[in-house]
């Protein structure tokens, strides 16, 4: 056998035993949370979490005059609210995020609800 069959065998068995091991590591699930905000006519809002983007999104049902909020935790501290009329997102591209809260209104009454990647 020469050097370089010896060679081309050890890289099939790593690149092998890679793959084995790429396709065993647990895949990160999405945490999701939808609710309606009481209003004359609800509107629904729906809360997503991954490890890198946070994002509440209102549903365009109803009536209901309040904008989607979401802001992250990264590294033990919260960040901003980020608001829009239809899907406010906050990214950490770097960082994973610890958790997120979205919420319906800027109020008091508002609907907070805290995700968890």
């Amino acid at each position: 056998m020469t050097l370089t069959r010896v060679k081309y065998g050890a890289a099939l068995g790593v690149a092998a035993l890679s793959v084995t091991m790429f396709a065993a590591a647990p895949a990160t699930a999405d945490a999701n949370k939808t609710w309606s905000r009481n209003c004359s006519d609800d509107t629904t809002y729906v809360g997503k979490v991954s490890d890198h983007v946070a994002t509440t999104t209102k549903k365009t049902d109803g009536d209901c005059a309040g904008h989607a909020y979401v802001r992250i935790k990264v590294q033990g501290s919260w960040g901003t609210w980020a608001s829009s009329t239809s899907t406010a997102t906050r990214r950490s591209p770097v960082y994973k995020i610890e958790a997120s809260q979205h919420k319906d209104c800027n109020c008091s009454t508002a609907n907070v609800h805290t995700l968890y990647p």
